[in-house]
């Protein structure tokens, strides 16, 4: 049954804990098709007394094909993410940080809106372009789909649609999440890219990502 006061969607971290997912992507890059797969590390490394939390992320094992051939996919140094209480990222720090890791993670961002929501219930948020960092105005609306069982995990499920709002090439993503209900924490995601400004490419990117928590 549903909770008679409606669900917290908040982020409740905690230091030292751990997460291990599964990824899987198929994109269009200069008009050629490629798969990646690889396994993503994260650990709370800090929060702070009002909310802020850090997390530091590793990509490892990954391996993928582009327009047919085998390519090698180095793994990635860890790179460190300190985000708002609400879920939106404020800095970035590691290998291949630019302004295209801060337009990636707004336009991935489940931002709490700071008050328990429904089944059924949608709320929007506006995310402002930050001219230091290189961002763009993101128009963000979300909606509270269902509590559902993942493996063993009860979570509940959130449809997003997140769109830049200015610049060329404008991207997009439509993103469906599954957070646990406990403490806010990611349990599986499945997205849909357009004009994606993946950090390291040279073109928009066109893609679908599913990222699926594993044991650890």
């Amino acid at each position: 049954m549903a909770a008679a006061d409606g669900f917290s969607i908040k982020r409740i971290p905690s230091v030292g804990s751990n997460a291990k997912y599964k990824m899987t992507a198929e994109f269009m890059a200069s008009g050629a098709k490629g798969t990646l797969t690889a396994t993503l590390l994260e650990k709370i490394t800090n929060v702070d007394k009002d909310g802020n939390f850090t997390v530091e992320q590793s990509q490892v094992e990954a391996s993928g094909v582009f327009d047919g051939e085998q390519v090698e996919v180095p793994t990635r140094p860890p790179v460190t993410m300190t985000y708002k209480a609400n879920g939106l990222v404020s800095t970035i720090q590691g290998a291949l940080t630019d302004a295209s890791s801060y337009r990636m993670e707004n336009l991935g961002a489940v931002i709490d809106p700071g008050k328990k929501v429904d089944i059924d219930e949608v709320w929007t948020s506006e995310i402002k372009a930050d001219k230091t960092l290189g961002t763009r105005s993101v128009r963000v609306e979300y909606k509270l789909l269902a509590e559902e069982k993942v493996g063993d995990i009860d979570t509940l499920k959130i449809k997003g649609t997140l769109k830049e709002t200015d610049g060329e090439n404008a991207a997009s993503n439509d993103i469906t999440v599954w957070i646990n209900k406990a403490d806010g924490s990611l349990v599986q995601l499945q997205a849909k890219w357009s004009n994606a400004p993946f950090p390291g490419t040279s073109s928009p990117v066109s893609a679908t990502i599913k990222i699926t928590k594993i044991a650890s």
